[in-house]
């Protein structure tokens, strides 16, 4: 656990010292189902004293307890044969089964603690708290404003060129002249990204140095933009060198400038991963949950197989960690279930499990699992093992929702979203608003300045709506030119003055092509879910209230009305 922090080092120890506490407990426990399975001498029972024996061999696993593993795991392959091969029950060997337990009952109560062993305690609540949360965004505020660093060895028009353009992207600009005043800002703020002027690397010959280093020192979670009044290579890889990211010739194009900046963010942040912990041993999924918490990620829990899907439905996981045996229903079972559902197929599913056969383990991943890990598994592993699933789940579900261009929800995903929407104001009460935009003349656009100028200033339009717009509302790229927006718990007059302050600012973006300079609006059309009773409905009365927007003189904001 050498990448952990001590604190959570800490944390583990004592889970692992409460386990060993509540060793006598468990035991008693599988005496209970070994006098049952004895009793009755039925494949039922035995299925029981199986599965008690499995979760024994993973939780001892987990916590370091190897012999205690190993023992168990010894006689739950021992009781799986009688099970597999269908054996008279009658002749289950119990002489021989008892030998092996009293080695698992030394482990579990040791003569010399015997008296000293406390009664069951519940977990710890620093250890257990916030396991069966997941995380929901229901912040209803405008996204907040960046602050960028601007670096230079002096005043320079740069500042005033950018500063009001990249202001009607919500970004605000911090000059600072000097590295000192960098680093105390950098350690004060939140901010992790910097415009550098090169000629600061230029005229001080130590200073490019000098940056990589701070640059350095942040894990690489700082990102520097270098803008330039010329472009050569000697320069360019000067700003390598000095840690650059990007490389900008003056005059800047805003629309460029900020696509980088989003991109550049994306890498170095992401919101946490969602974890769905399925298993029925509470001290394990502890473990499992505070390791994962630890590495940044969101952890839901489900204990109760028949609840799976409900937990599944309201947390949205994406990724699933599943123990291979549980009572009422096994994990290949479960598997084969949460696949039986289309919403959740693209869900990675991972077995976390002692089971070490290979034909079991092959038997679950033809269920529908995409990975095997066998307990124990060293925390660090398990971390490298579930950020590469979920990231490329991410990725493919991205590539799959999401427009190429902007980002933004494509055509499919945009008008589910507003059934589901609509379905939910419906049961839940509130309102709902729905936004169609279209670019006035963007023809004229692709066809004086070309295809890419035009992709410009899709992708400027994308970003300043999801700038402007609530972390709650819904934005998707309709098609071409069109985008849709859906603003949630919004009535028409509020969604009015929204879009008429999105469309005035945007008006006043700067688009470049070459060495020409050009400002391009949009009509909007807003519809309410009050005065419509079905998504078809909605998106047509937006339309409908778009297109008048257009035909009466264009860049302007128009609420349908029936």
């Amino acid at each position: 656990m050498s990448n952990l922090s001590e604190g959570i080092k800490v944390k583990l120890a004592a889970m692992t010292d409460d386990y060993i506490r509540q060793l006598p407990a468990r035991y008693d426990e599988l005496t209970r189902d070994i006098n049952n399975a004895r009793a009755k001498c039925s494949h039922e029972f035995l299925s029981i004293l199986k599965n008690s024996l499995h979760k024994l061999a993973g939780s001892g696993a987990t916590f370091g307890l190897d012999e205690l593993s190993a023992e168990s795991k010894e006689l739950e392959v021992y009781v799986d044969t009688y099970l597999q091969e269908d054996i008279d029950s009658q002749s289950f060997d119990w002489v021989f089964f008892n030998k092996s337990l009293s080695e698992i009952e030394n482990i579990c109560k040791p003569k010399e603690n015997i008296g000293e062993l406390e009664e069951l305690e519940e977990l710890p609540e620093i250890l257990s708290s916030g396991i069966n949360d997941y995380s929901i965004d229901l912040d209803t505020e405008r996204h907040e404003r960046n602050i960028l660093v601007y670096l230079s060895d002096k005043e320079d028009s740069i500042v005033s060129e950018i500063s009001d353009q990249m202001g009607i992207f919500g970004f605000n600009i911090k000059s600072i002249h000097n590295l000192s005043d960098m680093e105390a800002f950098l350690k004060l703020d939140t901010c992790k990204l910097v415009i550098i002027n090169s000629s600061f690397i230029e005229n001080d010959i130590s200073a490019g140095q000098k940056l990589n280093k701070i640059k350095k020192s942040y894990s690489n979670f700082i990102s520097y933009i270098f803008v330039a009044d010329r472009d050569d290579f000697a320069l360019r890889l000067k700003t390598v060198k000095s840690g650059g990211d990007a490389f900008f010739v003056i005059p800047l194009d805003t629309g460029i400038l900020v696509d980088k900046i989003d991109k550049l963010s994306s890498k170095m942040s992401h919101p946490p991963y969602h974890v769905l912990l399925i298993d029925d041993d509470p001290e394990q999924i502890a473990y499992y949950a505070l390791v994962l918490q630890q590495a940044g990620m969101i952890t839901s829990v489900a204990s109760n197989p028949k609840r799976v899907i409900e937990v599944l439905v309201e947390s949205k996981p994406e990724i699933i960690i599943l123990d291979m045996y549980m009572p009422t229903c096994d994990g290949i079972e479960l598997a084969a279930i949460i696949r039986q559902h289309e919403a959740f197929l693209t869900i990675p599913i991972i077995f976390l499990s002692a089971e070490h056969s290979e034909e079991k383990q092959l038997e679950a991943m033809k269920s529908g699992a995409d990975d095997f890990l066998t307990k124990p598994i060293r925390p660090e592993n398990l971390i490298i093992r579930i950020n590469a699933k979920a990231a490329r789940s991410r990725n493919l579900r991205f590539l799959m929702e999401r427009d190429s261009l902007t980002g933004l929800l494509n055509h499919a995903n945009l008008k589910e979203r507003i059934s589901i929407e609509m379905m939910r104001v419906k049961r839940s009460g509130g309102n709902l608003c729905y936004a169609m935009i279209d670019a006035d003349h963007f023809k004229n656009v692709n066809d004086t300045y070309g295809h890419l100028a035009g992709d410009h200033v899709l992708k400027s339009l994308s970003r300043m709506l999801q700038d402007r717009l609530r972390r709650t509302d819904i934005i998707g790229r309709y098609g071409g030119e069109e985008f849709g927006v859906i603003l949630i718990n919004t009535d028409s007059e509020n969604a009015y003055r929204v879009m008429e302050e999105v469309r005035e600012n945007f008006a006043l973006v700067k688009h470049k092509s070459d060495e020409d300079e050009f400002f391009i609006t949009f009509s909007c059309g807003i519809a309410s879910f009050a005065e419509c009773e079905t998504p078809s409905e909605l998106n047509d009365a937006a339309d409908k209230a778009m297109y008048e927007a257009k035909s009466t003189g264009r860049n302007k904001t128009i609420i349908y009305k029936k």
